[in-house]
């Protein structure tokens, strides 16, 4: 069965035509889609989005849009990176628990999304972290249910066996995809210096960690990036979901340049999409006879459910908008993933450039790792158990029962994983950019902030409440990381590189800040607040523990309705997101096809 698809994508725009079509994947103009149906409309250009609409398309009639890159060298040559054409940035609100400072954040703003301007790491998710969301309420959706769409999703090139022994690099072949669209690899290269902070970190007690690829991420280990081994190019999501199929898809059509206002109504039934231009311009609808499929990610997809009617009651109304169905959860639990990054001064190193982009040596690390006699990790656990959790929400949110419902049971999974051997997730990850600096990644905050819009102007920036460190344990958590930087800096492997810190986790005298009370000060200024993996912000869950979507992602309370991005993840993951983002998509798009007898599903 053939099925014309619509992908609408901000800004831009995606859709199959169900008449006749040209050979090839084109662009199309918005009096086309004026005047056609198509059975699916997606709404967002990222990695799902894309995902989908390959896989959608595979026996169907597909026209694809979103803004393309101008093949511009510094995103697809690694150590070229220089994203900012091609990224939304928007401003955050306030930071309460960061002496109110405002922040800039940034997501893709192009086909492809953040897969192609993003630092082209690739690090799945741990077992635990999608084992947390069945037992959070999502079955199906476990690390052995997912783990084949991993694969599926992968292209994976090994690097030369004989360099790879020398750098320590090491892999289970078993389970990496071959056969997928997304090619990825290690480095070629080494940084002699890679090798001092992987002999200092073992003097740590660390142990290395054969493939975090496996499920287990504890300990030391190499980070592939998105790159084809052939090319040395970036292999975004444009390159494997449109790239590689768009001259044998006379179905794949694009219109670009489009911003999604909202998803249109038939009583409780999603029956299409209203958009207009990015500059601003005539609005145009466009009707779908299945599902409209919103992929806009975690900063946007909240906007385009609220203007439509889907959302908190207390919200929308205020605005004068319908309420369709009230959905507490559409922009609560949003989360990203905060640096700590301390800066040294190398003068036997300072010869070095590094290029972006490049494979470097990671560590994962529990809390059980940070904790010490001073500040053992059972008393960070302890003091977070005693909290009162409405409080430490957004304001407004807090009040709500199912989402508070699901705060409390993601903050049982949260702190239990604090408490995890190697045998479960890293809660961060440790890194030394072989230069001028370490970072610390902490992937698993209990704050949480909220998304919303402030008005029904479409093209208007939502609201951005991050709600970093609202909770004081995730101080108190990247405190622990940056002592933990600081034991692996001083350990002999390192101190031979001649490092001496600076601000701002340092004094003026060049002593590193020790004290409690003057770490806290420091980490409330300066702290990163964003590594641009923004999540959950519709989350997978219960609609009693303020879900958004269901374990098939189709929206609570209405029909014809899917979202499918990174927003509906429950909680963030033990890594970054993009392999999660496409190996989640692989899956969904398979649950689809089976509903529609896509396919031969239901041959």
């Amino acid at each position: 069965m053939h099925s014309s698809l619509l992908w609408l994508v901000l800004p831009g725009l995606m859709l199959s035509e169900a008449r006749s079509l040209p050979r090839y994947a084109t662009r199309v103009s918005r009096c086309n889609t004026n005047q056609t149906s198509y059975d699916f409309v997606i709404a967002g250009g990222g990695i799902a989005g894309l995902t989908l609409a390959d896989r959608l398309t595979e026996d169907a009639s597909v026209i694809e849009a979103g803004e393309f890159d101008r093949g511009h060298a510094d995103l697809d040559v690694p150590g070229a990176w220089s994203p900012f054409p091609y990224i939304w940035g928007l401003d955050t609100q306030p930071l309460r628990a960061l002496d109110n400072r405002t922040e800039l954040v940034v997501c893709g703003k192009m086909v492809g999304g953040g897969s192609n301007v993003n630092a082209m790491n690739w690090i799945r998710g741990a077992a635990a972290d999608f084992d947390g969301w069945v037992e959070l309420g999502n079955p199906g959706w476990g690390w052995d249910d997912l783990l084949p769409y991993f694969i599926k999703s992968e292209n994976f090139t090994a690097p030369n066996p004989e360099f790879a022994k020398a750098a320590n690099i090491s892999w289970d072949s078993s389970i990496r995809g071959h056969e997928g669209p997304v090619q990825y690899t290690y480095s070629n290269y080494a940084y002699p210096a890679g090798s001092n902070w992987w002999d200092a970190t073992l003097s740590t007690g660390i142990k290395p960690a054969p493939d975090p690829m496996s499920g287990k991420n504890m300990g030391i280990f190499w980070v592939p990036n998105v790159r084809d081994a052939a090319t040395n190019i970036r292999c975004g999501a444009r390159t494997a979901h449109y790239d590689r199929v768009y001259q044998t898809r006379p179905n794949y059509h694009i219109l670009t340049g489009m911003t999604v206002d909202k998803i249109l109504f038939e009583g409780s039934h999603a029956a299409g999409v209203q958009y207009l231009p990015s500059e601003g311009g005539e609005v145009v609808v466009v009707r779908a006879t299945k599902e409209v499929i919103v992929t806009a990610g975690a900063l946007h997809s909240p906007g385009v459910l609220q203007r439509s009617g889907v959302g908190p009651r207390n919200i929308l109304q205020p605005l004068g908008i319908d309420v369709v169905v009230d959905l507490p959860g559409v922009g609560t639990n949003f989360h990203d993933q905060t640096t700590v990054q301390v800066n040294f001064n190398r003068p036997q190193c300072s010869a070095y450039t590094v290029p972006h982009n490049l494979s470097t040596v990671f560590t994962g690390v529990s809390l059980r790792d940070l904790g010490t006699d001073s500040d053992p990790w059972e008393a960070i656990v302890a003091e977070a158990k005693t909290r009162d959790v409405a409080a430490l929400l957004p304001p407004g949110v807090g009040g709500d029962a199912t989402v508070l419902a699901g705060y409390q049971a993601q903050r049982e999974l949260l702190l239990r994983s604090y408490a995890a051997t190697e045998q479960g997730a890293a809660i961060a990850l440790l890194y030394f950019d072989t230069y001028s600096s370490t970072q610390a990644y902490f992937m698993k905050p209990l704050s949480r902030g909220r998304v919303a819009i402030a008005g029904t102007a479409p093209l208007a920036a939502p609201l951005v409440d991050y709600g970093t460190a609202a909770d004081p344990t995730d101080l108190r958590v990247n405190a622990a990381l940056l002592r933990k930087m600081r034991e692996v800096m001083a350990q002999p492997a390192m101190r031979a590189l001649g490092p001496v810190e600076l601000a701002p986790y340092a004094a003026g005298d060049g002593a590193p800040i020790a004290d409690a009370a003057g770490v806290e000060r420091a980490l409330r200024g300066n702290l990163v607040i964003s590594n641009a993996h923004q999540c959950c912000s519709n989350p997978m869950l219960p609609r009693a523990r303020g879900g958004v979507v269901d374990p098939a992602k189709k929206v609570y309370g209405v029909s014809g309705l899917r979202v499918a991005d990174v927003s509906t993840f429950p909680m963030s993951v033990s890594g970054g997101p993009t392999p999660t983002v496409y190996g989640t998509s692989e899956k969904l798009a398979d649950m689809i096809k089976r509903d529609w007898c896509l396919d031969g599903w239901c041959s």
